[in-house]
């Protein structure tokens, strides 16, 4: 990649993108699921999913999600979930490859725990609360205050409502101080999460260098990620990797780019390329 130069166009490369042509070491790309999908998209374009499975087959890629392994399978086709090598669920507690479930961390929360969280949302001040919904991972806790079953219009009533008061903040703070031994962050802007502090996303990168031998690092995560559950493995980071905070898909296409342009495989990527850009 060019030398002491930044991508500004697309995101923001948080290190220095130096001439990798020159180095060694294999790159191993990671994915934060939500970098896969540009603001207020929920489905993949198709077009975008060729990219990807283009870009995967002749290099190792990774996803990591904060989603459990159902939803990131309802949300990733097929044929992208098998170009990737490893699938990191549930905030990286699990390691999924080919629909087969090759690593769990695993953890029980306590009933004090679900109890506390039960008390913080009827203290809600906001006055349409539901139930909330609270996603029970192998070592994780999602919960979504928006409530359980809301329509799409509750949803982003709640999200206004949030917004204002920002008490999900506060809820975070409240069960960090009532429960040390977790970790807790602000997951989205309606859920929280909550994992044991025994387990990190730091871990993410020493199962990917376990299976990759002195490689080179490089991700690519919305900024609600690597502010929130994955920031523990972006601070485990070495030296020499590479973190992009992109805003999505647009992004990310670009980067892959040039990837691409920078260590060809086959012509037949162009092609792939060429439609995306019309499709843009």
């Amino acid at each position: 990649m060019y030398s002491n130069e930044q991508f500004n166009s697309v995101g923001q490369v948080t290190e220095l993108v130096r001439d990798r042509s020159k180095s060694s070491r294999k790159d191993v790309f990671i994915f934060d699921l939500s970098a896969l999908f540009d603001p207020h998209r929920t489905e993949m374009s198709q077009a975008f999913a060729d990219y990807l499975v283009e870009f995967a087959n002749h290099r190792p890629c990774y996803l990591l999600a904060n989603l459990n392994y159902a939803e990131v399978s309802y949300f990733v086709p097929s044929r992208v979930r098998r170009a990737f090598e490893g699938i990191f669920a549930s905030a990286g507690t699990e390691m999924w490859s080919q629909n087969d479930l090759l690593i769990r961390h695993e953890h029980t929360f306590s009933d004090d725990l679900y109890e506390h969280i039960a008390k913080l949302v009827l203290q809600s001040a906001y006055p349409e609360k539901k139930a909330p919904l609270i996603d029970c991972g192998p070592a994780t806790l999602r919960v979504c205050l928006a409530g359980t079953r809301v329509s799409r219009t509750a949803k982003q009533a709640y999200l206004s409502w949030e917004r204002e008061r920002g008490e999900i903040d506060r809820i975070v703070e409240m069960i960090r101080r009532g429960f040390p031994d977790y970790t807790v962050c602000k997951d989205t802007d309606v859920s929280v999460l909550i994992m044991p502090r025994s387990f990190s996303t730091a871990r993410v990168q020493d199962h990917i260098l376990q299976r990759h031998k002195s490689a080179r690092l490089v991700t690519y995560l919305t900024p609600d990620a690597s502010n929130g559950f994955a920031k523990p493995m972006c601070d485990a980071f070495l030296d020499t990797s590479i973190v992009a905070s992109v805003a999505g898909a647009s992004d990310v296409s670009q980067l892959l780019s040039y990837e691409m342009r920078r260590t060809p495989v086959q012509p037949a990527l162009g092609a792939v390329q060429l439609r995306l850009v019309r499709e843009a």
